[in-house]
């Protein structure tokens, strides 16, 4: 489960976005290999059933990884066929014709500490962290700057359909890779087959708390009741052997998945998936990614500096297998904190400290000076000053508002005098379990004025009103979400409506008559409940943004709510005092009755990977309320969308792939305008007026997995990328694509 995403993350648009979302990524064409170094020992570890071989280095390497490992007959390739080129010899990059001087440090930002999970892949969902630890460590695949799966770890891969129906895919690794223990830059060993057993088994022992564990055994043969095994005393553990994963040699592992899987290649490019040395585990302990110096590094950079909520810096990992694809030799990213200003990454751009940053519509100085001119003039599409560019960022999440049915926290730390008795408490629960309550709020809730805070004239290209994003898998040429948007428009009686504001051009959900009507029903159907007069208005604790500036924008969209509730709904609106307090009340304590403080992120290429969020159990419903510990109430409110996403689960067959998206377009619209469990809305897409001194289009792409934050192939040059360089480069990119 990728990217449960903090709304922090949104609060302004760094030139990391730019770089990872525009550009693109390549690894070899060939797989390169080195020999191990100066002394290596052999030693045997059993798995249950399957012994392996792993060499373990204990010096040496003190060349730049750089020989090959030839593809065995069987395999098919994962060869990159895109690779990008080297920097001149006199430091000039040429692509389209034109010539970049480059530089070999990029300067970004960062908008979120690490924390909860912290540099622990196996366990982290957030991506605050996996920003990090995906330049840090390699998995399998990858993806190159067109989305194609390209190999990493990986250099081919075979498959086979078992009698069982059962399908088993095995991968070909690069030989010899080394891992560097990231706090001293020693080579610790070699990366083997028998490290991504390691990786699956820690993320399926429920001691290890993973995040990311149902991603696994809802893939993997035996692995679900394998964890169950473990997590029930009732049950005898199972042996790890029963797990769909083995070390068939040194450097070949395979994978055997429940049914035919179209999609586990993309699957693959998330962190579950991502190798460890059970020997470093044993090691380091409970202390495996507690920082940066309780981790191996196997990619392009090591965190070799980190000032907590300061700054973060990266080193070029010399001895990185696709060391010739890292074209910055530092990375320095700089915090940014939930009370700087619509200004500040222009201000750090102009001093020189960051190499790039989107120009905020609040930023009245900026935009003037960059996009508008001052004679108002220049538009996002047509900005006035040649270094800037109207860049399109397809939305690779979605952010959502969701409802805490189990609140066990009420915020006595609420700064304002903002509080609720016991009574306003419980009374807040109950209205919260009734839909049409819940339908209220889905269609008061003016987004458009939250979303002005991205585009103060159209708002409409932050808007999202599905939750699946576009873009992210079709069948025959028809993207799923214009599934979701023909049952939207069969159940609501309409025509050519889409739920993708940038398509849509309006807001299709908002109606405040229609919500006074929902929240007039919702209180005669509670008071005939057991509430009284009394109990209304039902108070709602929401948590508020830091940012003075933004604070407007949050507070106009729950004002259009409260006028269209009639009195049902009073919002108290609580302001963190801190960054550390934010991240509290959002991802630990759970201390709000409504939030759209976090969203969802793909980790592959199918609708299951938004859907199964929301199911019962799903990866997402802790931020609910639902813990494990009130299965009762859990099946109560999200048992009947369950019920619909199993018929499109259960549709695994590539014949069946159409039935499949419809059924999950059925459950999708259930999801959010029947029962509404989320709202949907705010996608990262949108032309932004963009500054940036990176290439475009040179780093890896994709609305999955990791390979976005990647920063390996990315380009940084000695000045702004002009309007004529960018339409070349873009040009030469769809010429090839």
């Amino acid at each position: 489960m990728k990217k449960i995403l903090s709304i922090l993350m949104m609060v302004v648009f760094s030139v990391a976005l730019v770089a990872c979302g525009e550009t693109t990524l390549a690894p070899t064409t060939e797989a390169p290999t080195t020999t191990a170094g100066d002394t290596t020992t052999e030693a045997e570890t059993t798995t249950e059933g399957t012994t392996t071989t792993a060499v373990i280095t204990t010096g040496g390497l003190d060349d730049p990884y750089d020989t090959v490992t030839e593809l065995a007959e069987g395999y098919t390739t994962l060869a990159n066929q895109h690779p990008h080129g080297a920097i001149a010899a006199d430091g000039t990059y040429t692509v389209a014709g034109e010539v970049f001087n480059t530089v070999d440090i990029y300067q970004t930002t960062y908008n979120t500490e690490i924390t909860n999970s912290l540099l622990n892949y196996l366990t982290n969902t957030w991506t605050y962290n996996s920003e990090h630890y995906t330049n840090m460590v390699d998995g399998l695949v990858e993806n190159d700057q067109y989305s194609n799966i390209v190999g990493a770890m990986a250099i081919g891969y075979k498959t086979v359909i078992n009698d069982d129906l059962t399908q088993t895919w095995t991968f070909q690794l690069r030989e010899d890779v080394p891992w560097v223990d990231n706090a001293t830059g020693e080579v610790y060993g070699v990366v083997t087959a028998a490290d991504f057993v390691s990786g699956i088994k820690y993320v399926l022992d429920p001691i290890n708390g993973s995040g990311t564990a149902s991603i696994v055994y809802n893939l993997l043969e035996g692995a679900e009741a394998y964890y169950e095994s473990l997590s029930d005393d009732a049950i005898d553990d199972l042996a790890f052997s029963t797990v769909g994963i083995e070390a068939v040699s040194q450097y070949e592992v395979a994978y055997t998945v429940k049914q035919a899987t179209p999609y586990f290649l993309s699957a693959l490019t998330y962190s579950p998936f991502l190798p460890v040395s059970s020997y470093y585990l044993e090691q380091i302990g409970t202390d495996f990614g507690a920082s940066e110096d309780f981790i191996l590094v196997n990619g392009a950079f090591r965190m070799t500096e980190h000032i907590r909520e300061n700054l973060i810096t990266y080193t070029k990992n010399e001895l990185y297998w696709d060391a010739e694809h890292v074209y910055v030799d530092t990375v320095t990213k700089r915090f940014v904190p939930g009370t700087s200003t619509a200004s500040t990454l222009r201000e750090w751009y102009e001093a020189g400290n960051i190499d790039g940053f989107t120009v905020s519509t609040q930023d009245e100085v900026g935009y003037e000076n960059y996009v508008t001119g001052a004679d108002l003039t220049g538009t996002v599409m047509e900005p006035v000053d040649g270094s800037t560019n109207p860049v399109l960022r397809a939305a690779g999440a979605t952010y959502i508002g969701y409802f805490n049915f189990a609140r066990d926290v009420v915020g006595a730390e609420y700064n304002g005098g903002l509080s609720k008795t016991v009574e306003e408490h419980a009374a807040t629960l109950e209205a919260l379990l009734n839909v049409d309550f819940r339908l209220g709020f889905l269609h008061g809730l003016k987004v458009m004025d939250m979303l002005k805070w991205w585009h103060e004239d159209e708002p409409e290209l932050w808007l999202m009103r599905g939750y699946t994003i576009r873009e992210l898998c079709a069948f025959e040429g028809k993207d799923y979400a214009n599934y979701v948007d023909d049952v939207y428009n069969e159940k609501e009686g309409t025509s050519g409506i889409t739920l993708t504001g940038i398509l849509q051009g309006d807001d299709p959900v908002y109606d405040a008559v229609k919500s006074e009507a929902y929240f007039a029903t919702a209180k005669a159907e509670l008071i005939a409940g057991g509430l009284t007069e009394a109990d209304f208005p039902i108070k709602i604790d929401v948590i508020g943004n830091m940012n003075v500036a933004r604070q407007a924008y949050n507070l106009a969209m729950f004002d259009a709510l409260e006028a269209a509730s009639a009195g049902v709904v009073e919002i108290q609106y609580n302001i963190p005092a801190t960054d550390d307090q934010d991240a509290t009340w959002g991802s630990i304590t759970m201390n709000y009755d409504f939030s759209i403080w976090s969203g969802w992120g793909p980790d592959y290429a199918d609708p299951q990977t938004f859907l199964h969020t929301m199911v019962v159990g799903g990866d997402m419903v802790d931020s609910l309320g639902f813990d494990g510990t009130n299965e009762a109430l859990e099946i109560e409110v999200l048992g009947g969308y369950t019920a619909l996403y199993d018929i499109g689960a259960a549709l695994t067959d590539i014949e069946d792939l159409e039935a499949r998206y419809m059924a999950f377009a059925e459950a999708e619209y259930a999801l959010t305008y029947e029962y509404a469990i989320v709202i949907p809305w705010l996608g990262t897409n949108g032309y932004s007026p963009v500054v940036s001194k990176a290439i475009p289009n040179r780093a890896g792409k994709a609305s999955y997995g990791l390979t976005e934050d990647k920063l390996k192939n990315v380009i940084v040059t000695d000045a702004a990328i002009t309007q004529a360089q960018r339409t070349a480069v873009l040009d030469d990119y769809e010429a090839n694509k």
